[in-house]
């Protein structure tokens, strides 16, 4: 018995272990649920938070009267003059650092952050919707280094007149600058190759230094916090890249197990073209889940080791307990054998005793010939009573053709009189001989005289009408006479539809009308002269 109970304790600790792990997987799965959309809400909370920044400082440089006056008089210098030292500014409180002035055909008039280039028509999705729509539009936007920017512009009027379009512009990295202060939390940003332009792109990789551009076959990184993607997350994203089916994963790199989320950055033009990697380090929590699940084992184990030795103690004591019960048993053993013999004596002296009892046996089976000839009797008597009942059933089934008369009245046309009850077997008989009738006759009208009902009921006015039913499906019409009033009162309060039965009043007018519908179907069909 120990042998089964080791196996029972062995399936039970494998069990534990598949539980356990299988909680532990859906509490980590369940977590990265919840980190995921706790990344994402911190995003669409810094995205909000970083638009409202730059709503306000767009107010304040909208109605700053020395930018104003530089872009009246067409003064670059002036408008530079002002517009670099207010970068600066809002650049270390807010991390923005892109400012244009458009002119109002789009031609940029000047980029203070890169003053030495200006003259050039833009054609961005944002300044184009503020064109469009004359209100402020914003967004992220992937320019061609294919970093994005989360940009926003205004339609710059004084006096009802448009002086051009002001442009703020703020790097995603810095937008998403808030993920970065989660302890153990890494950001890669990447990209789609075919919206980046490679000779733009290398010279920036080089300086931040990016993994190089064939690291990955249809991405590539423009912004990452860590040296190399781990080789797992790689081959994964070499295969599916930005279309990667597992939104989450957890890999194991350097001794580490990463936490990877894959989100999308919401682009102005709703195109997904980048994705952002969030890598969290869950290496503590997996090593306590182990931790947790070797010392279950382990209490596991020393609980099974103390039934073992429990069981081994008590079987020790059941095993002298069935000793002592197989010498009582063997004792017993002798003085039932003992008995048996006794009673073999009596068993002799039984059939002496039943040698005696031979006689009464012979007259109790002369009593038997006399009941055997009485049964003989019996026999006939039930043979004769089952011919008289089949002969009965003869005669009923005689009755039953008898009490369902069809008469061809007329050529084309059948009567069929109605009498007494019409219970179910007789509904399906008297549909079964009808439709056989109309089909032998070739009938087109059917006439079903009810004169002989005295009373009708639900279930006796539905299989008149199933009748009815059955006769129009083959093309024959169908009229009901000597409806007496009491059957007509029944079908009103009942509710049956007679839209498949005409009825008449008697079988006379039954007949008249059959007549004449035959005699008016002959004269259509007869061609005119």
């Amino acid at each position: 018995m120990l042998i089964p109970l080791a196996l029972a304790l062995a399936i039970l600790l494998a069990l534990y272990v598949a539980t356990t792990y299988s909680v532990f997987t859906a509490r980590r799965d369940e977590a990265i649920r919840q980190d995921t959309e706790h990344t994402t809400e911190l995003l669409r909370r810094a995205l909000v938070d970083n638009v409202g920044t730059l709503s306000s400082l767009m107010s304040a440089i909208e109605r700053d009267p020395v930018l104003e006056d530089a872009m009246l008089r067409g003064d670059r210098e002036a408008l530079l003059a002002r517009g670099a030292p207010l970068l600066q500014e809002i650049e270390a409180r807010a991390g923005i650092t892109h400012l244009y002035f458009h002119a109002p055909d789009r031609v940029s008039f000047l980029r203070v952050h890169e003053p030495t280039r200006f003259g050039d028509t833009i054609s961005r999705f944002t300044l184009l919707e503020a064109e469009r729509t004359g209100q402020p539009s914003f967004g992220n936007e992937q320019g061609p280094l294919g970093t994005y920017t989360l940009r926003y512009v205004i339609p710059w009027r004084s006096g009802g007149r448009l002086l051009g379009y002001i442009e703020l512009g703020k790097e995603f990295e810095h937008v998403a600058a808030s993920l970065r202060d989660v302890p153990g939390v890494e950001l890669v940003i990447l990209v789609d190759k075919r919206y980046v332009q490679r000779e733009l792109w290398e010279p920036t990789a080089q300086k931040q230094r990016l993994p190089p551009w064939d690291t990955l076959p249809s991405i590539v990184s423009v912004f990452s916090t860590v040296q190399a993607i781990p080789d797992e997350l790689s081959a994964l994203l070499s295969r599916q890249g930005l279309a990667l089916d597992e939104r989450t994963a957890t890999i194991r790199a350097d001794g580490r197990v990463l936490q990877c989320m894959l989100l999308p950055i919401d682009d102005v033009r709703a195109l997904e073209t980048a994705k952002l990697l969030v890598m969290r380090d869950v290496t503590n929590i997996a090593a306590a889940a182990r931790t947790q699940l070797a010392a279950g084992c382990a209490a596991f184990a020393g609980v099974s080791a103390v039934l073992l030795a429990m069981f081994h103690v008590l079987l020790g004591r059941i095993q002298r307990a069935l000793r002592e019960r197989s010498a009582l048993l063997n004792s017993a053993k002798e003085r039932l054998e003992q008995e048996i013999e006794e009673r073999k004596v009596a068993q002799k002296e039984l059939e002496a005793a039943l040698g005696t009892s031979a006689a009464a046996s012979q007259a109790k089976t002369e009593s038997l010939a006399q009941r055997e000839e009485a049964l003989r009797e019996l026999r006939a008597a039930k043979l004769d009573l089952e011919q008289q009942l089949q002969t009965i059933e003869r005669q009923r089934i005689t009755i039953r053709e008898l009490s369902l008369p069809i008469v061809d009245v007329w050529d084309e046309i059948l009567a069929l009189s109605i009498v007494g009850p019409v219970d179910a077997d007789r509904a399906a008989e008297m549909m079964e001989g009808l439709l056989r009738r109309i089909v032998e006759a070739q009938a087109r009208w059917i006439i079903l005289d009810v004169t002989g009902l005295s009373a009708i009921d639900e279930e006796v006015a539905a299989r008149l009408a199933r009748v009815a039913r059955a006769v129009r499906l083959l093309g024959c019409a169908c009229i009901v006479t000597g409806i007496s009033p009491h059957i007509a009162r029944t079908f009103v309060a009942l509710g049956v539809e007679l839209d498949d039965l005409r009825p008449l009043r008697s079988l006379k007018e039954g007949i008249k009308h059959c007549m004449s519908a035959r005699q008016a179907a002959a004269l259509r069909s007869t061609p005119a002269l």
